[in-house]
């Protein structure tokens, strides 16, 4: 009896109290682990923050259309089917182009969607054919010309020129011989000759880039009387006005 009430007065009841001080430090111990999660979370979220505010952008080009495969870049360019945007730098796509002119003279290998973003390997220049360089309403049209017409050795695949006949605009025409301006602006797709100009090696054949109802008159001038190639300059040309059949090139070239 007196030993009971000595360990009561010592130390109380103890196998109760044992048990009631390691609840009481599990609790803290509970509260401290919820509270340091919620502290990192809360970091997490304000570093995320931070670096979505800080990530730097970078130009890139994406279709605005649907670019079938064989579609060649200058084609793209003239019918505005890209265009040139901001993104964040880490969604970047490897190998996106920055610079239009680097993919010059190539075509696409395959299709690209809207929205995709350009890169170099869409492109290559080993594909390059005279279809891949047509699009909507535009036709190639072979003219053959001599020596006196053609501009022998002089044009070539790339430049553009304009067309005068001597049956004005062609069909139904009543300006008899007199010479006059059939088309403006026409870009020559190939000539007849492998890497030279109309007249060298391999016959007196222009190549040329024309809308399908210019094609008539074209094709009428060349059956029904001659036809001339005129070089224009490759940048800064101007017209001296009158009446000439629209050719639909890439907007911006003079």
């Amino acid at each position: 009896m007196e030993a009971s009430s000595v360990r009561k007065k010592i130390g109380g009841n103890w196998p109760g109290d044992s048990f009631s001080g390691r609840r009481g430090t599990l609790i803290i111990a509970v509260v401290a682990a919820l509270a340091a999660g919620v502290l990192i979370f809360l970091f997490v979220q304000q570093y995320k923050k931070h670096v979505n505010g800080t990530v730097s952008t970078s130009p890139v080009f994406v279709a605005t259309q649907f670019i079938q495969r064989g579609t060649s870049a200058n084609v793209i360019a003239s019918g505005s089917l890209f265009q040139r945007t901001l993104v964040k730098s880490n969604t970047v796509v490897a190998g996106a182009i920055s610079d239009p002119s680097v993919i010059q003279g190539e075509v696409a290998v395959k299709d690209i969607y809207p929205g995709q973003q350009l890169t170099a390997a869409d492109f290559t220049a080993s594909d390059v054919t005279i279809a891949s360089q047509l699009t909507g309403n535009q036709r190639a049209i072979a003219v053959p010309v001599d020596s006196a017409h053609g501009l022998v050795g002089y044009v070539h695949g790339g430049d553009y020129v304009d067309l005068l006949s001597s049956l004005g605009s062609g069909i139904g025409n009543s300006a008899g011989g007199a010479v006059t301006t059939l088309a403006r602006h026409i870009l020559v797709l190939a000539t007849a000759s492998s890497g030279g100009g109309i007249g060298s090696s391999g016959g007196n054949e222009a190549i040329l880039r024309v809308t399908d109802r210019l094609a008539l008159a074209v094709a009428y001038a060349v059956d029904n009387g001659k036809v001339w190639i005129t070089l224009r300059p490759p940048a800064g040309a101007t017209d001296s006005g009158g009446p000439a059949a629209s050719s639909t090139q890439p907007k911006g070239h003079k």
